[in-house]
């Protein structure tokens, strides 16, 4: 490799470093709730409509660093659905809680 292949290439690296990337698209958090609440046995579990919320809940809430961590993803996924309003309001309490509970950790 000559000097200049070797500049652009350190330049287009450092450029994309800058360069916004497309985020992720996120699911409404009250949706997640509804759709996890319901494979948690409240309710229905939503069918197909709930795929991208159960997707989005054990892909984009799991921390992996470089492997998987529990109670990292616990508290990403906690802070999360707590985002949503009610989620922790009344009889919603302990559904959030079984929720927590079961699928909390699980990658």
């Amino acid at each position: 490799m000559n000097i200049k292949t070797i500049v652009a290439a350190t330049a287009l690296g450092i450029a994309s470093l800058f360069t916004p990337t497309q985020a992720q698209s996120t699911v409404d958090p009250c949706t997640v709730y509804m759709c996890m609440a319901g494979l948690s046995g409240y309710g229905a579990s939503g069918g197909a409509g709930c795929t991208p919320a159960v997707t989005y809940w054990h892909t984009a809430l799991t921390v992996y660093n470089p492997y998987f961590n529990a109670s990292a993803t616990a508290a990403r996924r906690q802070t999360y659905m707590m985002s949503c309003p009610g989620a922790q309001t009344g009889q919603n309490a302990a559904v959030f809680q079984t929720i927590m509970r079961t699928w909390g950790r699980v990658p």
